[in-house]
């Protein structure tokens, strides 16, 4: 009986405890409605990947986006994100064009935008096949937005 209990004990115990660990183990991420707030009448979304890189505690969303705008693509871009609740910003640094945060109130999110030919594949093997089939016969005016949570 003893024995018995103890098994039952034990495999109740590995059994929480595997449901803890992969809770854990899911980082947190970015849902696909926001990452379509980029969308609007000349932004659309080509293709999408997720991934993380190693050392962070969370998993990035990213959206291969054409712009179809005959003016500056990036306030095209700016323009779809500013409409659906976002704060934007220039980007800081070389190659960020584009930088800002949802919603505009305690955001959750952030995302940055840069041209296609400066996202970096290092970590992303992926997201970049993904992506160079997407973008294939694409031509010009191609920018992938990186979306983000704040953990």
């Amino acid at each position: 009986m003893i024995r018995i209990a103890a098994a039952v004990l034990t495999a109740v115990t590995l059994a929480a405890g595997w449901i803890l660990l992969r809770d854990w183990m899911e980082l947190p991420g970015v849902p696909a409605d926001v990452v379509r707030t980029v969308e609007s009448g000349q932004v659309r979304i080509l293709a999408e990947g997720n991934g993380a890189s190693p050392g962070n505690d969370w998993e990035n969303a990213y959206a291969l986006i054409s712009v179809s705008s005959p003016d500056d693509p990036v306030e095209g871009i700016e323009a779809a994100l500013r409409a659906a609740g976002w704060t934007t910003r220039p980007g800081v640094s070389e190659p960020l064009l584009l930088a800002g945060d949802f919603p505009r109130e305690n955001p959750g999110y952030g995302v940055t935008v840069q041209t296609y030919e400066n996202f970096d594949c290092l970590d992303r093997a992926g997201v970049c096949g993904t992506f160079g089939k997407a973008a294939d016969g694409q031509g010009q005016n191609l920018f992938v937005a990186t979306f983000m949570p704040y953990v």
